[in-house]
């Protein structure tokens, strides 16, 4: 057997995700992590309070949120959430440039968990350079250093996490911020429901619950040996790259997102050449009952016309009853499943290998001002 080939699965004992065998290869502990979200959810939040942010409301006409992978995924779903009440326009930025509209009146977030994001570096200093307004929301690095020395406001994050498990460390303080400012309305009660969603998630999915009382457990059970295609429509679209991103992390399987209605525009016909591939993909539709009524009705047709041609389709139905909680109910169920997919396979969910050898070749060119861990 050469060094890159993987083991067949039928050379060993699949773990059982009731067993201490199967909790053994979470070596980064993630599900410990998981199941600390609660603090999380507290500590972002104090964090997020207690930092000064000088500007006034009025003085923002539009909002850059620049990241990338974990870190970028705050601002999707938090815009994703809020996407109807959002007073100004706002948009996440995965680039090494910000756009031309960013200028004195923009509000720049710079959010990596590790700090060390080239390309999050990058979009920092041009928000500076263009005289923007900027919030740094990150565990350290050459972002926090960066921007100590030029006094701009900086949400700290606890470090030593990995940056798709610091989800709330993020999330929650640019919720709060984007309250501050008057960019989305005051929504306080959108967060005690949120927190109570969250810890209402570790109660069900925890691995001391067992199997057939666990519906992340379960849910990573049918997903075993399938390629998870996920779905979303307006709130749960960012939930759906969540989860797709997740699930390419945690349990290292191929996985993909796609977003109704744009999908029944395109995605729909590729799904009549599915080949090989048809019998091993199961298509997750993440939905919520405030959903516009075509979407509603977009599902329904959408899986009548595609279940032919694939192992499965299964509806996923986010509890709450406030956008935010109804988002972090399919957030937490997500990761939890990703986790226990990839112990179900034998495989440890923590480390990332392959982002961290391209982080090294990336490094060893010296690019510009900025190299490093991604998120």
């Amino acid at each position: 057997m050469d060094g890159n080939a993987r083991p067949d699965r039928q050379e060993f004992t699949l773990p059982d995700l009731d067993s201490s065998a199967a909790m053994e290869l979470d070596s980064h502990g993630l599900l410990d992590v998981a199941g600390a979200s609660v603090d999380a959810f507290d500590t972002a939040r104090s964090a997020a309070e207690g930092t000064e942010i000088p500007w006034p409301p009025d003085a923002i006409e539009n909002v850059a949120i620049c990241g990338m992978g974990g870190s970028a995924a705050a601002g999707d779903l938090v815009l994703g959430a809020y996407r109807e009440r959002v007073r100004r326009p706002a948009q996440v930025i995965r680039d090494y440039y910000v756009p031309g509209w960013v200028g004195e009146s923009t509000l720049g977030i710079l959010s990596s968990y590790s700090g060390t994001t080239e390309e999050t570096l990058t979009c920092g200093m041009q928000v500076l350079d263009y005289n923007a307004p900027a919030v740094c929301i990150t565990s350290g690095g050459k972002l926090r250093d960066y921007y100590e020395e030029r006094e701009v406001p900086i949400v700290p994050v606890p470090p030593g996490l990995q940056p798709r498990s610091a989800l709330l460390h993020m999330l929650v303080p640019l919720v709060i911020i984007l309250q501050r400012m008057e960019i989305i309305p005051d929504i306080s009660a959108d967060l005690e429901e949120a927190r109570e969603t969250v810890a209402a998630a570790v109660a069900a999915y925890g691995p001391e619950v067992p199997q057939a009382e666990n519906p992340a457990k379960q849910l990573a059970a049918t997903l075993e040996g399938s390629m998870p295609v996920i779905w979303g429509a307006e709130l749960t679209a960012p939930v759906a790259m969540r989860w797709k991103c997740q699930f390419n992390e945690n349990a290292k399987v191929p996985s993909y997102w796609a977003a109704l209605p744009e999908l029944d525009h395109n995605e729909i016909v590729g799904m009549e050449g599915m080949g090989p591939i048809g019998p091993v993909t199961r298509i997750l539709m993440l939905r919520e009952e405030r959903q516009h009524r075509q979407n509603q009705r977009r599902f329904e047709y959408t899986k009548e016309l595609v279940e032919q041609d694939v192992k499965g389709v299964m509806n996923i139905v986010a509890d709450g009853e406030t956008a935010l909680a109804r988002m972090l109910d399919l957030v937490m169920l997500g990761d939890y499943t990703s986790i226990y997919l990839g112990l179900l396979q034998g495989t440890d969910p923590g480390p990332v290998d392959v982002i961290s050898r391209l982080k090294d070749r990336l490094a060893s060119t010296g690019f510009g001002r900025t190299a490093g861990q991604q998120g």
